[in-house]
Order: C-alpha cells, then sequence, then structure tokens
C-alpha cells in the first residue's frame, strides 16, 4: 500500500487557508450588501452602522444555540426588523417643543458679567469702609456670627454692632447705586 504524496508547497492547510479566505470575502460582501439595504430604508448613517453591527450579534448569538443554513436571508430579515422597529420608535417619540421651562439652569453670560461687575464694586466699597465696620459687618452677614457674640470679643455694644451692619450695608448699596445697578433686596 502506497501513501498519496503531496507536492511540496501544496498541504491540506493550504486549502483551508483558501476556504478561510473565500468565506472572509462572502462575509465582506453580505456586510456591504447588508449596509447599502440598511442605507436605503434609513439615508442615516450611523443608525445604519448601528443596525448592521446588531444584526451581527443577532446572528452570533443565534448561531450559539442554533444552526443557520442562509445566513444572508437570515441578517436580511434581522435587519428588516431592525429598522422597522427604529422607523416605529421614531414615529411614537412625541415632538419636544422647546420652552422656557427646560432653560438652562447656568445663568447666562450676560448675568455671569453682571454678578462679576457686582461683585468689584461690593469688594472696593467693603475695602473703603473703615476696618473694624468691615470686621463686624463680615462677621456678622458673612459668617453668621451671633451680634452678642461679636459685641464681647470686641468690646462693644449690642447696638453699636448693629449701627455698623446698618452704615455697611448703606455704603454697599450707594456704591451700587453709583454705578447704576440696583442695590438688592433690603435687610
Amino acid at each position: 500500500m502506497t501513501m498519496p504524496v503531496r507536492s511540496p508547497g501544496r498541504s491540506h492547510d493550504g486549502t483551508v487557508a483558501l476556504a478561510a479566505r473565500s468565506a472572509a470575502h462572502e462575509e465582506l460582501l453580505l456586510h456591504d450588501a447588508l449596509r447599502r439595504f440598511v442605507d436605503g430604508q434609513l439615508r442615516d448613517r450611523t443608525d445604519s452602522e448601528d443596525i448592521v453591527q446588531e444584526t451581527y450579534l443577532r446572528l452570533y448569538s443565534y448561531r450559539r444555540t442554533r444552526s443557520v443554513t442562509n445566513v444572508g436571508a437570515f441578517c436580511f430579515a434581522v435587519a428588516r426588523n431592525l429598522v422597522f422597529d427604529l422607523l416605529r420608535r421614531r414615529q411614537t417619540r412625541p415632538a419636544v417643543e422647546l420652552s422656557d421651562e427646560f432653560a438652562c439652569p447656568q445663568p447666562r453670560a450676560d448675568e455671569i458679567l453682571d454678578y462679576r461687575q457686582r461683585v468689584e464694586i461690593l469688594a472696593r466699597a467693603l475695602g473703603a469702609m473703615p476696618p473694624l465696620r468691615r470686621e463686624v459687618f463680615l462677621r456678622r452677614r458673612l459668617d453668621g456670627v451671633p451680634a452678642q457674640v461679636i459685641a464681647a470679643d470686641l468690646d462693644l455694644s449690642l447696638a453699636a454692632v448693629e449701627k455698623h451692619c446698618t452704615r455697611a450695608l448703606a455704603g454697599l448699596r450707594a456704591a451700587l447705586d453709583r454705578r447704576g445697578l440696583p442695590g438688592g433686596a433690603r435687610a
């Protein structure tokens, strides 16, 4: 009994490689055909690619448990159903009209500029105040320290602490008024 002799350079591996190249080529052709089909239905490149990818995911998932005799027919049926699903979702999605209710919660650019201008004016006015008045005001209004504690710490009467706060507020409002800006809420 003689063994078949294979010619050098020809092997069983060569046949397998040729079959693999052929399968890859067929898969590429199927992918292109699917993409063209879905593009024709949707005319949206991003959605088309998503549907083609989802089609392949469903093919691979289906193949884990069952065999597919006609891969092309299976893929086109899945892609068609996915396109219908997408179009159905688009039709049932209510149109959202833009309104002021959905405005961005962030301040607008002009509001930010106004705030910055006010802060600059108020910071300059605070810097121009007598040091004792500034300290009393900042501790009382900014830090929230009770008037009795400030009076005890600075050896002032309760009335003097209130008078410093009142005059400081009046000075800040006057600084804003001089620039033509409203003085804010009266406290």
